[in-house]
């Protein structure tokens, strides 16, 4: 058992999306770094403790981190005891669905909790998460197996049917870039007119999602969804849904085996519910763990089935986009 201290840091800045600008908010890996849409990746083993330290000294809101799928979350504020996490409430009134902290607070909010299932999982704000959600305070959360190792990679543990050679996390989201102008510049937003134009696989649009990691054209950006792999080898696919609308991703014409969902195993030792898809569809929140084993050399495109999600202000090839080069 080992611990993991995470330091977030909202922030604001500005990503790159379908050949224009938009302002958004998010986690910082430190108080000098630049915030990053997906926020900081959190990696945990089964047994490990999770402690997250949550800093505000940029955006004029109440913020919060909330785990969802973890269950016994302890908070600190300041100087004060733990306790489980709890909604907030003001006259009566639910403010925030965990512990908050305040704009401008000095000491952060502290959050700790054991990691006791292996899966990929969300964490997000708690605090008026209809708008900071959107926004980009939001991450990815993986819990690696107790048998997890460099000569046995598996996403569940041994006999779950998830060992793999080549792994790849995909967050589908939507971005409605009027409403981050109007967030960001302190003006209402109602949300009936949601209308999202931009559409990301982690946290860049098309043709940007074929970059490589890090890329220097896009420091708020940096995780690509590009895949490499051999003819035989399994490659995992972790496809999670950051966005507020459902989304279909087509595998590139292949067809896979989903292994775990909402990371819940689907094959065990005595049991085997897996099933194959050619496109897996994802309700917001929601996630699947796909084994595709490619066969033949190729460049492979996973895509959006709904096809206004695949351009940039409605011109072919954009959105929500990516590439599995294949080699024999």
């Amino acid at each position: 058992m080992a611990l993991v201290i995470k330091n977030l840091w909202v922030k604001d800045g500005n990503i790159s999306l379908a050949g224009k600008t938009v302002p958004f908010w998010g986690f910082a890996p430190s108080g000098g770094g630049t915030p990053i849409l997906p926020g900081p990746l959190i990696e945990a083993e089964v047994g490990d403790m999770i402690w997250v330290n949550l800093h505000n000294r940029s955006i004029p809101y109440p913020v919060s981190v909330m785990f969802p799928g973890q269950e016994n979350v302890f908070t600190r504020s300041g100087l004060g005891l733990w306790a489980r996490v709890r909604p907030q409430y003001e006259n009566n009134v639910i403010v925030s669905l965990t512990d908050y902290l305040e704009p401008g607070q000095n000491m952060p909010v502290r959050y700790l909790f054991q990691a006791v299932k292996p899966g990929v999982y969300l964490f997000e704000s708690g605090t008026s998460p209809e708008l900071q959600v959107q926004m980009g305070l939001w991450g990815i959360l993986i819990v690696r197996p107790k048998d997890y190792s460099s000569q046995l990679k598996t996403a569940y543990g041994a006999n779950t049917g998830s060992e793999f050679d080549v792994e790849q996390v995909l967050v589908v989201s939507d971005v409605d870039s009027t409403m981050h102008t109007a967030l960001n510049q302190g003006i209402s937003y109602n949300l009936l007119d949601y209308a999202p134009d931009c559409w990301l696989i982690n946290g860049r649009s098309c043709p940007d999602t074929l970059k490589n990691d890090d890329d220097a054209d896009l420091p708020n950006q940096p995780y690509s969804s590009l895949i490499s792999a051999k003819v035989g080898q399994r490659v995992l696919l972790r496809i999670i849904n950051a966005g507020f609308l459902n989304h279909t991703l087509q595998l590139g014409g292949l067809t896979g085996r989903v292994v775990a969902g909402d990371s819940f195993s689907f094959i065990s030792a005595t049991s085997d519910v897996s099933y194959q898809k050619t496109a897996i569809t994802l309700g917001a929140g929601q996630s699947f763990d796909v084994i595709l084993i490619p066969e033949t050399p190729g460049e492979y495109y996973f895509y959006a089935r709904e096809y206004g999600q695949v351009v940039n202000d409605d011109i072919f090839p954009g959105g929500m986009m990516t590439k599995m080069t294949v080699t024999p």
